[in-house]
């Protein structure tokens, strides 16, 4: 069921077709280990409509090819292509933006950070080697780990955020994200990340428009999130559509700007084609 919706976004532009549409993983696709209900259809529909689709996480606790095995468990064929999580993502941008004499990395994160960073020929050293710390969600986090990385960061070390959400859905509710641990480093060393590469920085939204090869008016940006999904749409030019099933509620929309509202608000991402 369609809740909210400014329809010019979609219907002044029938002369544009869609032809990609970005979704959000946590809260859209599933719950924790619980696929909502009906995402696995959407998806086979959306393929067979010809509708490219990327999946847009700012979680880093998995790889590319660990998204895709978490996908194929759901019962959802996936390909490592079309995944973009922010483990992926930091490692790519630590690689465009670097030296290969300073590709040492710390990182306080999954398993999936470390995945990517080492397939992208990144070295992951000793804090005390570092020339870079990258800080993402890590449900193994130490006492020890975060001091490690606070010395490195107060030692001269960049400091690279993978996301900042304050939380994140599992099936009974809310756990605590990765936003807490950087701001942990954050008061304790008085700096600020050098960068954020997750939403709603649009780092991550940009390359997916660049690699799928598609314009801003042809991309669809499908999120639970306010503060990260929706914004980063905002941000880049494309529509966005806020589905209730992961973390915002209905009544949080009565708290937006006009300008901070998604184009449209539905149930689920079940009721994803009644909006094209």
């Amino acid at each position: 069921m369609i809740l909210n919706m400014i329809p010019s976004r979609f219907k002044s532009r029938d002369s544009v077709k869609i032809k990609a549409v970005i979704l959000d993983m946590d809260g859209v696709i599933y719950r924790g280990r619980t696929l909502i209900a009906g995402a696995d259809k959407v998806i086979v529909e959306l393929k067979k409509r010809g509708i490219k689709i990327a999946y847009l996480t700012n979680a880093c606790t998995r790889s590319r090819k660990g998204r895709v095995e978490k996908m194929k468990i759901l019962g959802i064929d996936a390909d490592e292509k079309e995944m973009f999580p922010t483990s992926y993502a930091v490692a790519k941008y630590i690689c465009a933006n670097y030296p290969k004499s300073k590709l040492n990395v710390f990182y306080i994160g999954g398993d999936g950070v470390g995945e990517e960073l080492i397939d992208a020929g990144i070295s992951v050293v000793d804090a005390k080697k570092a020339d870079i710390v990258v800080i993402g969600l890590d449900s193994k986090m130490t006492y020890e780990k975060m001091s490690n990385g606070f010395r490195a960061i107060i030692r001269g070390a960049d400091f690279i955020a993978t996301n900042i959400d304050a939380t994140f859905p599992v099936e009974d509710g809310l756990l605590p994200g990765a936003g807490a641990l950087v701001e942990f480093l954050s008061f304790a060393s008085g700096r600020k990340p050098k960068i954020v590469i997750g939403k709603p920085n649009t780092y991550v939204l940009d390359m997916i428009l660049k690699e799928l090869g598609v314009g801003k008016d042809e991309v669809v940006m499908v999120g639970d999130r306010l503060d990260s999904d929706i914004a980063v749409a905002k941000k880049a030019g494309v529509r966005s559509v806020l589905v209730l099933s992961g973390i915002t509620k209905k009544e949080d929309l009565n708290k937006l700007r006009q300008n901070e509202k998604p184009d449209a608000v539905i149930d689920s991402i079940r009721d994803l084609f009644s909006l094209f």
